[in-house]
């Protein structure tokens, strides 16, 4: 018997609970998000760049993330479509590694990520709200979106609507719904993609 097979027969114990308390962990950093808005489930970059697409996002305008997990749609709204972009998320891990990587890219002053619940984040003056939370989620930021938000803005959701607002864009293949505050009801005709 080599030493590392001796140490796990006679610590077998201790490697068992090491073993234990890191699948907790993990378990908790991936679902316990899900409790302020959902679980990390990282999007595509090629969904969010269509995301982006679909609201028009043009140089300048402030794009916001809610739950910007790792930040790559801030990082792609700052990169490619010039835009100010800022998330937030819950996770501070997550915000660490997403304002590393913001300040790797050179992006410091033109995107970040900050700690903070989304129930509680500031997106009055965002152009676009993008989002990928769960559909009870989605709901209780409606109302606070169309209070807050100006005439125009976009909010797009990733997989899950904003029941009761019809979209002014769709892509079923993708599940991206775009909507346009101030038109959010009524007789709209849907863009499809």
């Amino acid at each position: 018997m080599n030493w590392v097979d001796g140490f796990s027969v006679a610590n077998w114990v201790i490697v068992f609970q090491s073993f234990l308390i890191a699948s907790l962990l993990l378990i908790l950093w991936i679902y316990l998000p899900m409790f302020w808005g959902a679980p990390w489930i990282p999007i595509g970059l090629r969904t969010a760049d269509r995301m982006l697409r679909m609201a028009d996002v043009q140089p300048g305008q402030t794009v916001i993330d809610l739950g910007a997990g790792d930040g790559r749609m801030v990082i792609l709204a700052a990169r490619k479509y010039k835009a100010r972009a800022k998330g937030v998320e819950i996770d501070p891990l997550r915000v660490l590694a997403a304002n590393l990587s913001i300040g790797i890219l050179g992006l410091r002053g033109k995107a970040y990520v900050r700690w903070e619940n989304l129930h509680m984040f500031d997106f009055t003056g965002a152009d676009v709200v993008t989002l990928f939370l769960m559909q009870g989620t989605n709901q209780t930021l409606k109302d606070r979106l169309e209070k807050t938000l100006r005439p125009g803005a976009k909010v797009v959701s990733h997989l899950f609507s904003m029941s009761g607002w019809t979209p002014v864009a769709l892509d079923d293949r993708r599940g991206i719904f775009v909507y346009e505050i101030g038109n959010t009801t009524g007789e709209i005709e849907t863009k499809f993609y």
